[in-house]
C-alpha cells in the first residue's frame, strides 16, 4: 500500500492537525488519530502477569431476578407473574449461606453446579445494589457513564446528552502509565475486544489501548500486509505527527496479527465449550491465555437484557429470555474457571461483570421490565473474596409509592474500578484517584498481595485495630489507634456507597497512640477507613443531629 492509497484511508488525510472523528481500520483495529498528550504516572501493571476479564452485559441486566430476595413480599407483590416462584418447588439449595438472597435457578443449573459451586469454592462475588447518583437511563448514554468512568454527578457537563464521553477509565490508565505512548507499543496487545468495534473503555486522547477481533484466524487474515510500505516523517507538524502515529499502529496491527495467531495455535482448552455465545468467547480466551498471550484485559459482550416484554415465558421461572441469559452466563463463567484451574493459570485472572443499568422492580404488564437503576455485579476468580457484598434492594418506599420508581444504590460502580486498578494492577493511590476523578474505599473483593508487608497496627484489649468514640456521634469525635512501627496512613472518611467525603490524616505516623479528631457537619452513615501496610480496616461512624 502506497502512502497515497494510505492516506486516502485516514482521517489525517482530511486536515493537518484535526483529530479523527471516526474510526479507520487496520487489520481489524480501529484507529482513531489524535494528538498524544499525557502525564506518565508510572503504572506497575507491567511488573506482574495478573488479568482482567470484563463481561459487559449489554441492555440492563434484571438484579431483582439475578440475585433473588425470595422472603421479601415486596418483591413477589410488585412481580406477580414475572418472580422467581418458590410455592411448587424447594428453592433451598440455590440460597446463599447465611443470607437471605437466592441464586436465580439457571445461575446453577448450568455447568458444574454453576455460579453457586464458584460461591462456595470461594470463587465469587456478588456486589448488590451497584449505580451511581442522579442514574441516567438511555441505553446509550449510561453505558457510555459505566466504560468512561465519569459519573454525571462529578461534573454538570456531564449531564448534557450532547457532550460526548471521549475516553474510557481503561483507555486512560493504560496510556497514561506506558511512557511514550503510543511511540512505544508493548509486544503483546495491551488490551483485547471480542467482537464488533473497540469499546469507549479501551480509548484514549492518545489513542485506541485495545485490538478488536472476531477470532484469531480472521484477525490474521486481516491484518497481513497492511502496513505502508514507507518510512515515518520529521514529524514537524501536525499532518505528519498524526500520519506517523497512524503508521506506528497500522505497524502493530501487523505484529499484533502473527502474536495472536502463535499465541491461540499454542494455547489449549481442557473443557469443551460450545460453539456459540459467551461460552465460546471464553473459550477464545483461554486458549489465548494458556497460550501465552500476555493482553492485560479481555472484553467480552453479551446482549439481549433490554427485556420490555417476555422476560419470563409465562408459568415457566427458567424459561424465557432472562433465565436463557443468566444461564449463558454461568455456563460460560464456570467452564472458563474450570479450564483456567486445570491450566493453572486461574490465580492470575479475575472477572467482572458490568451493565448500564437494572429494571424496575414493578412488572409493566407484558412480563418484562422497564429501565431502572442498581444491578447486581459479579466478580470471579481464584483470588476473589467470595461472599456477598451488600444487603437485598429496600423495596418498602417502592410500593408506597404505588409501585413506581427505583430503590437507591448500595455501592459506586467506581469502587470497583478502583480496587481492580490499585489491587490487580498495582497503580499507586494518586493514580486512580486521577484516573475516575475521585476517592473510593475498595469493597475487599480481591486479596492483596501483602504476604511480606508487616502490618503495623497493635490491637486493643478486645482485638480491635481502631476505635471511634462516640460512635453514633452528634458531629465530633475522636478516632485512636496504635502502631509499632513507623507507617504511610491513610485515614479517611467515606459514604457509605464508596465515595471519598474527608481526608483526617494521610502520611507518615510514627511509633505509639495516635487520636485524630474529626467534625462531620451533614448527619448520615459513614465509613471511616484506616489503611496502612496494604490492608484497609473500616468501621461504620454514625452521625446524628
Amino acid at each position: 500500500m502506497k502512502r497515497r492509497e494510505f492516506l486516502k484511508y485516514t482521517a489525517a488525510a482530511s486536515a493537518a492537525g484535526a483529530a479523527a472523528s471516526q474510526a479507520q481500520y487496520f487489520g481489524g483495529v480501529p484507529v482513531y488519530a489524535k494528538s498524544p498528550g499525557r502525564n506518565i504516572l508510572g503504572s506497575n501493571f507491567f511488573n506482574n502477569d495478573n488479568i482482567l476479564i470484563i463481561i459487559q452485559l449489554f441492555g440492563g441486566n434484571d438484579g431483582l431476578n439475578t440475585i433473588v430476595p425470595l422472603t421479601d413480599d415486596n418483591y413477589h407483590n410488585l412481580r406477580p407473574n414475572i418472580h422467581v416462584n418458590d410455592a411448587e418447588e424447594d428453592l433451598s439449595r440455590f440460597r446463599i449461606a447465611g443470607s437471605e438472597s437466592w441464586f436465580h435457578p439457571n445461575l446453577v443449573e448450568s455447568f458444574n453446579d454453576g455460579f453457586l459451586r464458584l460461591h462456595d469454592e470461594g470463587r465469587l462475588a456478588v456486589i448488590q445494589g451497584v449505580g451511581y447518583e442522579h442514574p441516567n437511563l438511555s441505553h446509550f448514554r449510561a453505558t457510555d457513564i459505566w466504560l468512561s468512568g465519569f459519573n454525571p454527578r462529578d461534573e454538570d457537563i456531564f449531564n448534557d446528552p450532547q457532550v460526548r464521553l471521549l475516553d474510557g477509565w481503561l483507555g486512560r490508565y493504560f496510556s497514561t502509565s506506558i511512557p511514550d505512548f503510543p511511540s512505544n507499543l508493548p509486544d503483546h496487545p495491551i488490551s483485547m475486544q471480542i467482537g464488533g468495534q473497540l469499546s469507549l473503555m479501551l480509548q484514549s486522547d492518545a489513542g485506541d489501548t485495545g485490538i478488536a477481533i472476531t477470532n484469531p484466524e480472521e484477525f490474521f487474515e486481516l491484518g497481513g500486509d497492511l502496513t505502508p510500505d514507507d518510512t515515518m516523517l520529521p514529524g514537524i507538524d501536525d499532518y505528519e505527527r498524526e500520519y506517523n502515529y497512524i503508521l506506528q499502529v497500522a505497524q502493530a496491527s501487523d505484529r499484533y496479527k502473527d502474536v495472536v495467531k502463535t499465541a491461540f495455535d499454542s494455547g489449549t482448552n481442557t473443557v469443551n465449550y460450545p460453539d456459540k455465545g459467551l461460552a465460546r468467547q471464553m473459550g477464545m480466551v483461554a486458549k489465548m491465555i494458556s497460550g501465552g498471550l500476555e493482553t492485560k484485559v479481555f472484553l467480552l459482550r453479551m446482549g439481549g437484557f433490554d427485556n420490555h416484554v417476555n422476560q419470563v415465558a409465562n408459568g415457566d421461572m427458567r424459561g424465557g429470555l432472562h433465565p436463557a441469559l443468566l444461564k449463558e452466563l454461568s455456563t460460560g463463567i464456570s467452564m472458563f474457571m474450570a479450564d483456567a484451574v486445570a491450566q493453572g493459570f486461574a490465580e492470575k485472572v479475575i472477572g467482572m461483570t458490568v451493565t448500564e443499568f437494572g429494571r424496575r422492580p414493578r412488572e409493566n404488564g407484558s412480563r418484562g421490565t422497564d429501565h431502572g437503576t442498581s444491578s447486581v455485579q459479579f466478580v470471579f476468580g481464584e483470588k476473589v473474596r467470595a461472599g456477598l457484598y451488600g444487603e437485598n434492594p429496600d423495596l418498602t418506599e417502592v410500593v408506597r409509592n404505588d409501585g413506581r420508581g427505583n430503590p437507591g444504590f448500595q455501592n459506586e460502580y467506581r469502587r470497583v474500578y478502583a480496587e481492580m486498578l490499585e489491587v490487580l494492577f498495582g497503580a499507586s493511590e494518586e493514580e486512580v484517584e486521577q484516573i475516575l476523578g475521585k476517592r473510593f474505599v475498595h469493597l475487599g473483593l480481591l486479596e492483596p498481595d501483602i504476604t511480606s508487608v508487616h502490618n503495623p497496627l497493635v490491637p486493643d484489649a478486645l482485638g480491635e485495630m481502631m476505635t471511634i468514640y462516640p460512635n453514633p456521634s452528634r458531629g465530633a469525635g475522636q478516632i485512636a489507634f496504635e502502631l509499632d512501627a513507623p507507617a504511610k496512613i491513610d485515614l479517611s472518611l467515606y459514604r457509605v456507597t464508596g465515595e471519598h467525603v474527608l481526608t483526617l490524616h494521610r502520611g507518615l505516623a510514627g511509633i505509639g497512640k495516635h487520636v485524630q479528631s474529626f467534625t462531620v457537619a451533614t448527619a448520615g452513615s459513614y465509613l471511616c477507613m484506616l489503611k496502612v501496610g496494604g490492608r484497609q480496616f473500616i468501621k461504620n461512624l454514625t452521625i446524628i443531629r
